[in-house]
């Protein structure tokens, strides 16, 4: 029970203290290269005139990759300690070891003959012995941030060195792999270059490595044995074994290309903990209760924007009040609405400090990245609030014509759902120009077609003597129902004859000084409109009674 509640308090303690605002998740990759001298000694070959001892240039390659285990450090603790496991494959090489071997031939008790007779040296022209090497090994260090951008990275590991050795002669080839156990450490110092996308810098550095354990007696290529009854040819590089294989210099220095993911620097993390007590600070003695939304946010910003001249500077701060009252709605700004990344949020708290402007270009960008997401939307509620938080915004005209365009839309989507003469002609008539005009002409000729009424196709000729169908209606008049009453005339009577507009084109008026008199109907043309206003009433009666 006590080792129970001991280690739920650990644990309490452990939640408490750790710091989830960024969770110090932390990996890299790297490609090292360290030129290297290897040299290859041999023991007394079995066939060769001569031993081997070679010395060669390599360039041995190292791939690795390393995590952090430990996920949340200690709250406000300054730990310039990372952590790291990982894996590497390292000491990736191969060369040419010996070619064209001077060797002697094997007599009949299977011994090799040192005469003339046996001297099989034109026999190894054309025949190499290469070697390729890799070692896979688990290993383990720590990162020390030595300040700002310079790095120190420690490692150890242990694994297994895979050498293989391959006789070649012509279309022949022979290969034989040992493996050894290795163990070796090495130090990197590395340098940020850039941040090539969040979170993700770009380094370059020097490596320094050391190899431990030796490598002896490994054996190349078998003996070669004699077989009187079925004779074979003998290899110049049969019966190789090397009794050390070792670096000329004890340590390897080279070039190294890393990309660290999730890297917090000693000065970037202590700067972000004093950010976030001043946060907090102005959190504790402001009024305003810590539910801000982004919208709020937007307000904000435009609070504080309307203390700024055209160059996004203060007029004058020598104006208490003024600079009293910007700093209150900094303030807020910094206690609820946290900026992105760091290098900002240290920028607006030292304009806060000193009493500078010089968030205009920080203005601008938030502005266009909720332009983009208001647009994007497409809620007429978003862009009609965007327009009260930006009300000078020079994207003004995009956004009112975008909650046009909505409006629009869904009027006519509501005209699609009724479908009928009236609804379209209706939509023509108070919107002559509008988004939708070729869709409600569509719609009005497909109705046309599904009545196949004569009367209806000289309707629809007549309202669009230009429209996308006109052939269509002028083809469709012969085949047309010429005794059936027009259904246009019948649903919308006051639709039949085209606008103005497109009857006749208007005709320009003089221009006069002088006020154009109101003109009165005169009694005889409001007789002329009753009379013709019976006769329509008359025979929609005796289109009823037909139907």
């Amino acid at each position: 029970m006590r080792k129970l509640l001991i280690s739920f308090m650990l644990l309490t303690a452990a939640v408490y203290a750790a710091d989830f605002e960024r969770s110090n998740w932390r990996a890299q990759m790297y490609l090292q290269a360290e030129p290297a001298f290897i040299h290859f000694e041999s023991e007394e070959p079995q066939l060769l005139k001569e031993s081997i001892d070679k010395e060669l240039l390599t360039i041995p390659v190292s791939v690795g990759f390393l995590f952090n285990p430990f996920f949340t450090p200690l709250f406000k603790a300054d730990i310039p300690f990372t952590f790291w496991l990982g894996a590497e494959v390292n000491s990736i090489q191969f060369r040419e070891i010996a070619s064209d071997p001077a060797y002697w031939g094997v007599g009949d008790d299977g011994k090799r003959v040192e005469d003339e007779k046996h001297d099989l040296s034109e026999a190894g022209e054309g025949r190499t012995l290469s070697f390729r090497a890799y070692a896979p090994s688990v290993v383990g260090g720590f990162s020390f941030n030595l300040g700002g951008d310079f790095d120190l990275r420690v490692l150890g590991g242990y694994g297994f060195h895979f050498f293989t050795f391959v006789d070649n002669y012509s279309t022949s080839t022979k290969d034989h792999t040992e493996m050894v156990p290795t163990a070796f450490v090495s130090g990197a110092l590395e340098y940020r270059i850039t941040e090539i996308f969040q979170d993700v810098d770009m380094k370059i550095g020097i490596n320094v490595r050391r190899e431990f354990l030796p490598y002896e007696d490994m054996m190349a290529t078998y003996p070669y044995k004699y077989d009187k009854e079925n004779p074979t040819p003998s290899s110049g590089f049969s019966g190789i074994t090397f009794s050390k294989v070792s670096y000329k210099w004890p340590v390897r220095v080279g070039l190294e290309l890393s990309f660290d993911f999730g890297r917090e620097s000693r000065r970037d993390r202590r700067m972000r903990f004093t950010l976030r007590d001043r946060d907090q600070v102005l959190r504790d003695n402001s009024e305003v209760k810590d539910t801000l939304s982004d919208w709020d946010c937007m307000a904000i910003e435009r609070d504080y924007r309307f203390f700024l001249d055209e160059n996004g500077e203060l007029p004058d701060m020598s104006d208490a009040y003024t600079k009293t009252q910007f700093s209150d709605v900094l303030e807020s700004f910094l206690a609820f609405c946290h900026p992105a990344d760091l290098a900002t949020k240290e920028k607006l708290y030292a304009t806060l400090d000193t009493g500078k402007i010089e968030l205009k270009e920080y203005q601008v960008r938030q502005e266009d990245s909720r332009f983009d997401q208001v647009m994007a939307s497409n809620d007429p509620e978003m862009l009609e609030m965007f327009l009260q938080y930006y009300p000078d915004s020079p994207r003004r005209g995009e956004v009112e014509a975008k909650i046009r365009t909505l409006s629009e839309y869904h009027k006519f989507r509501e005209i699609q759902a009724q479908n009928t003469f009236k609804a379209y002609l209706s939509y023509l008539n108070d919107n002559p120009n509008g988004a939708f005009r070729d869709e409600a002409e569509a719609g009005i000729f497909e109705l046309v077609r599904n009545s196949n009424r004569m009367k209806d196709y000289e309707i629809y000729l007549k309202r669009f003597p230009n429209g996308k169908y006109v052939e269509e209606a002028k083809a469709a008049l012969k085949g047309a129902n010429n005794s059936a009453p027009s259904q246009i005339e019948y649903q919308a009577p006051e639709y039949v004859e085209p606008p103005a507009e497109e009857s006749a084109p208007a005709v320009e008026e003089p221009e006069e000084e002088e006020e154009e008199e109101e003109v009165k109907p005169s009694p005889k043309s409001k007789k002329a409109k009753a009379k013709a206003k019976r006769a329509a009433s008359k025979k929609k009666a005796k289109s009823k009674k037909r139907r």
